[in-house]
């Protein structure tokens, strides 16, 4: 079972995708129900969650270039796996910091693991199909994204928290089975071994790319709005919306519905679509289901909610999916882990400071607020397609081949 390559790959990336929306998922719902937090309090524990984006991408991105790229997978599962057993210890002594430092942990695997996938993939796939390589791996991105925050929801709603939180680290123990059984993969050629210069070398190829500065543009805005709207949606649907917390896992939940039936889609619009229509549809959908939620006291909480995040589910993993056959395609070997690092700072990173800014503005000036800033944040990440490369791009670009 699973002895292709890429085979391998989709299973245990299906098992750290789900680990990794079991704890996004999580970590809001255990902070409101079980805690009783409040929104800046959430907003803090989901910054501690989302810092290892920022702090652990440029070293992941470094040990990738070194080492063989699926390599990294096991180290990934292994550090998520840990941080999975510090949650549920924390969880244990109503401990909210402890929680919080091992969801930090968990992500922290994740950041390697996702890594590690990228590099890997364009070692056992060839370019031409790289775009439906990423599609199938979104499929089960996908898949977590639906079952991840319903399950959890429905988990924690019935007193069955822990029970969450153990599933997170089963899934993570399966995984690092998995990914031990991978063929052993030669080491990334690279000539530099100076950190400081690997990174510096790693930003400037990120900078100098017109179409990656434009992923990187459109990823800070994005990734702002929805990691303060990750802060705020449970206490604006519990207060505002007057609905269940099994009802608020129930809408999240529809963002993998989204993004499932993005994925299955992805393949062929990639193949007949010009790409800038799909990275402008991305933000552009984000920013429509952000007005959705605005509008949502006035059209009713639970099914204006399913809308928008099926909407978020939809649009952005198109541009997720197109933005990473870029990538991929425009990255030579030996600089796929610090270019992909770099750009996992902007679509990651930054979550940190959304979900402070979100607790920060509900709770100083209101959740309603809060929810109109998430629709400004949507709708500056829309402006940057066509104010960069990215809305000129009509056709993929081509590969860029040998290392640098």
């Amino acid at each position: 079972m699973f002895e292709k390559p890429l085979d391998r790959l989709v299973a245990v990336s299906a098992c750290f995708r789900g680990t990794d929306h079991l704890m996004l998922a999580g970590v809001p719902l255990i902070a409101a129900t079980v805690f009783g937090l409040q929104p800046d309090q959430i907003g803090a524990m989901l910054a501690a969650q989302g810092s290892a984006w920022l702090i652990m991408s440029l070293p992941a991105g470094v040990l990738i270039d070194r080492i063989a790229p699926l390599d990294g997978l096991r180290r990934a599962l292994a550090i998520s796996g840990l941080g999975c057993l510090a949650a549920i210890a924390g969880y244990l002594a109503a401990s909210p910091p402890f929680v919080a430092f091992g969801a930090f942990l968990t992500v922290s695997g994740i950041v390697l693991g996702l890594l590690s996938e990228g590099a890997g993939l364009q070692q056992i796939v060839a370019a031409p199909e790289l775009g439906k390589a990423n599609a199938r791996i979104q499929i089960v991105q996908s898949l977590a994204m639906l079952t991840g925050p319903a399950l959890m929801g429905h988990l924690i709603a019935h007193g069955l928290a822990l029970a969450g939180l153990s599933l997170a680290f089963a899934l993570c123990a399966g995984g690092f089975l998995l990914a031990r059984r991978f063929p052993p993969q030669a080491p990334a050629p690279s000539k530099i071994r100076n950190l400081r210069l690997e990174l510096r070398e790693g930003f400037a190829f990120v900078w100098e790319q017109p179409l990656l500065r434009g992923i990187v543009a459109c990823a800070l805005f994005w990734n702002l709005a929805f990691m303060a709207l990750a802060a705020v949606f449970v206490p604006y649907a519990l207060h505002r919306l007057e609905m269940t917390i099994g009802a608020a896992g129930f809408a999240q939940s529809a963002m993998g519905l989204g993004s499932l039936l993005a994925a299955f889609a992805a393949g062929p619009l990639l193949a007949k679509a010009p790409p800038r229509t799909l990275l402008f549809f991305g933000p552009a959908s984000s920013t429509l289901a952000a007005a959705l939620l605005v509008m949502a006291p006035f059209l009713g909480g639970l099914g204006t909610s399913v809308a928008v995040y099926l909407l978020l589910g939809f649009g952005p993993i198109l541009w997720f999916v197109c933005q990473n056959t870029i990538r991929q395609l425009v990255t030579p070997k030996g600089m796929l882990g610090r270019a992909g690092a770099v750009i996992q700072i902007a679509i990651y990173g930054v979550r940190s400071i959304g979900a402070l800014l979100g607790g920060w503005v509900a709770s100083a000036h209101g959740l309603d607020s809060a929810v109109l800033m998430i629709a400004a944040l949507f709708g500056l990440s829309t402006l940057t397609i066509p104010l960069s490369a990215l809305g000129r791009l009509s056709a993929m670009p081509h590969s860029a081949g040998s290392p640098a």
